[in-house]
């Protein structure tokens, strides 16, 4: 290079909008840069030369799989651990291209009866085979060195994170259906503990290294199980020297639950820092880590329960964080459905039996809060699921607590004889998985209805199969325990758990909502039965989201509720008095025209403060707020409507309104006008 070239290169450069550019420390930690080149003054003061540059491209946003981990705020509770940002040999603009993990040898996962194998398989008395090589009988594989870093940039931010016991704790004392069973996060919390207690506090960087090195090699072998293996043997398989990313994302994705529903002004939060934002960056942090170890995990290709708890924990954290519509959400749901499909947890009693009965247990627990998961996710966003439950064994656990189940014995045969014919409990107790039973039993009926709803394809009985569908959701319901119905319990205090029986409950009536839309789109059915649920869902909706607890921040569950429960009932209700105003009566439906004015008002009022900035759906429910509050003002103060115009007005509103999918009501329609619609 010459001379002139050398100058250039030193000279300061500018970005798009004229601005000077930027080192990276002084970008991230968002403080003022000189632009000196090769290094700036503020870094050289920090003595942190070999970290300071200028990236070309610096908003590029990266894979999830690149090995650098976002800067980390400055807060009591971290310990800045800045990561390498040099090019390399076999990098592309500073991001590592690894190779996977994955052995040659790496088993294929759970293989059907149409598979490769199946007629071997299927024939394996009368053949005799050679028995399978697996990954154990080859080495353990070699980890590049910035792939250890990356994982050792990961094991810094837990081992930082010194409140994590306590955030999970908290976590299981409020959450009446945790996917995870505690036995199984109590093992993984007292192992990454004794591995940290035995550190160096003064240098713990090159026993970081070593676990990190430790635990991609553990990540890369299958979880073995057998029939007669105890909780204990079982834990060991990921905990303690057989560690792995999928134990670790678990602790990151249940910490970042509980920031979600901690206040900004907690006490015990509060001690830890008395930054106000501390809390929001530390839960971005774990947002971002948990993508990371997800990442360790897809690179070693080892399907199993553990990986399908921490995908599921991880899309649940991304719709509190980034909104219930979010694309990431949704692609993590797909990773999640590839997990229970290729680890075989959607068919129970498939195969040679290979685990214990507290581990089949638990394995479908994970299996049905997954479907029920997929099909909520579905019906929110308008898609078809992702999961087909006619190629599902629909085997819910049995209704016993984590104790009995492990205990096993005498214990666990005096316990089972106890529960009634439908695998329920009759003594009144809530398990983990009780409202898990009957999330799940009335997912079935939902992706039936989802046929009806979003299949292109119009059935010839249709009312019939409805009609079906619908009685057999109502049976569902009535044999569910009384202390899981909210409908049997709606004069009750507040009380542990009742935001869970809340949800099933709408649920429920949601189901017949749809079913009732659908009679009415296709077959021309009246409107009194969709009135008449919409108004309870309504009310339901206006109800919950009444309750403040100064403990609890319920605000991203509570606008969830908003706008997968609330506010097509409340469009419904809105189309129906809209309709009425402008026909002269007698209508075929009748309905208390002040009460529904005054609830609609306060739901109305209640989509401006359910989401507050930053939260992932507060964008959708301003939006949602400001052109339902334009509907009202047109119920309210009709302008003059011909006729002859009334029939097209009615029939323009309805048609602009996707009844299975609020994401694509059009608030631009010519129906309203063009200003305050949602914005492209």
């Amino acid at each position: 290079m010459t001379n002139t070239d050398d100058r250039r290169s030193l000279s300061p450069a500018t970005r798009r909008n004229g601005t000077l550019q930027s080192c990276e420390p002084c970008r991230r930690s968002k403080q003022r840069c000189d632009h000196e080149r090769p290094v700036c003054r503020r870094c050289a003061a920090k003595r942190i030369n070999d970290q300071c540059f200028y990236h070309p491209a610096p908003m590029t946003r990266r894979r999830p799989s690149d090995h650098a981990v976002p800067s980390r705020a400055s807060s009591s509770l971290l310990t800045s651990q800045p990561a390498s940002n040099a090019s390399s040999p076999g990098s592309i603009g500073g991001s590592r291209l690894y190779a996977p993990l994955e052995p040659p040898s790496a088993l294929p996962g759970y293989l059907g009866s149409t598979s490769f194998t199946a007629v071997l398989t299927e024939h394996r008395n009368e053949i005799p085979l050679e028995p399978e090589e697996t990954a154990d009988t080859y080495p353990a594989p070699s980890v590049d060195p910035d792939r250890v870093q990356s994982g050792v940039e990961v094991l810094l931010l837990l081992y930082n994170l010194s409140f994590r016991r306590q955030l999970i704790d908290r976590y299981y004392r409020s959450s009446w259906c945790a996917v995870v069973p505690k036995i199984m996060m109590d093992a993984i919390l007292d192992s990454i503990s004794d591995i940290f207690d035995s550190f160096n506090p003064n240098d713990p960087k090159p026993q970081l290294q070593d676990l990190s090195t430790q635990i991609f090699q553990n990540s890369s072998r299958a979880m073995k199980t057998h029939q007669a293996m105890t909780v204990q043997e079982y834990c060991a398989l990921f905990t303690g020297p057989n560690f792995r990313w999928e134990a670790l994302g678990n602790i990151l994705t249940m910490c970042g639950q509980q920031l979600v529903i901690t206040p900004d002004n907690d006490p015990e939060f509060s001690q830890e820092s008395d930054d106000p934002g501390a809390k929001d960056r530390l839960l971005e942090q774990v947002t971002v880590t948990s993508s990371v170890c997800l990442s360790f995990c897809d690179q070693a290709s080892s399907a199993n329960e553990l990986l399908a708890f921490l995908q599921y924990a991880d899309f649940m954290l991304r719709t509190q964080q980034y909104g219930d519509s979010s694309y990431q959400a949704w692609r993590r749901l797909g990773d999640l459905v590839a997990t229970i499909y290729a680890s075989g947890l959607h068919l129970d009693g498939e195969g040679p039996d290979n685990c214990p009965f507290f581990l089949r247990q638990w394995r479908r627990g994970c299996f049905i809060s997954a479907f029920y998961m997929d099909k909520m996710m579905a019906t929110f966003v308008g898609r078809p699921p992702l999961m087909n439950y006619r190629f599902c064994t629909l085997a819910s656990p049995l209704d016993l607590s984590d104790e009995v189940l492990v205990e096993g014995g005498d214990a666990l045969t005096k316990a089972i004889s106890e529960l009634d014919s439908a695998g329920w409990n009759t003594s009144g107790a809530r398990w983990r998985m009780s409202s898990g039973r009957l999330r799940f039993q009335l997912s079935v009926y939902r992706e039936q209805t989802l046929e009806i709803a979003l299949g292109t394809l119009e059935p010839h009985d249709l009312i019939r199969k409805s009609k079906e569908i619908e009685a057999s959701v109502r049976d569902v319901w009535n044999a569910a325990p009384d202390h899981l119905r909210y409908d049997r319990r709606m004069n009750d205090d507040f009380h542990d758990g009742w935001l869970t029986i809340v949800y099933i409950y709408l649920n429920y009536l949601y189901t017949c909502f749809l079913l009732e839309r659908s009679l009415i789109k296709h077959a021309g059915a009246k409107q009194d039965a969709l009135c008449d649920v919409s108004r309870r869902i309504l009310a339901i909706v206006i109800s919950i989201t009444s309750v403040r607890n100064p403990m609890v921040d319920l605000d991203r569950h509570y606008s969830w509720i908003a706008l997968t429960y609330g506010l097509p009932t409340a469009s419904v209700l809105l189309l129906e008095l809209l309709h009425q105003s402008h026909q002269p009566g007698p209508h075929s439906v009748v309905l208390p025209r002040a009460e529904l004015i005054r609830n609609l008002s306060v739901f109305i009022s209640l989509l401006s403060w359910v989401s507050r900035p930053g939260h992932g759906n507060y964008r959708t429910c301003q939006e949602a707020e400001k052109n339902l509050s334009r509907i009202l003002d047109r119920l309210l103060d009709p302008r003059p409507v011909h006729a002859e115009t009334v029939n097209d007005v009615t029939s323009d509103l309805s048609s602009f309104l996707n009844w299975s999918n609020y994401n694509t009501w059009d608030f631009n329609s010519e129906y309203f006008p063009a200003e305050g619609g949602f914005a492209p």
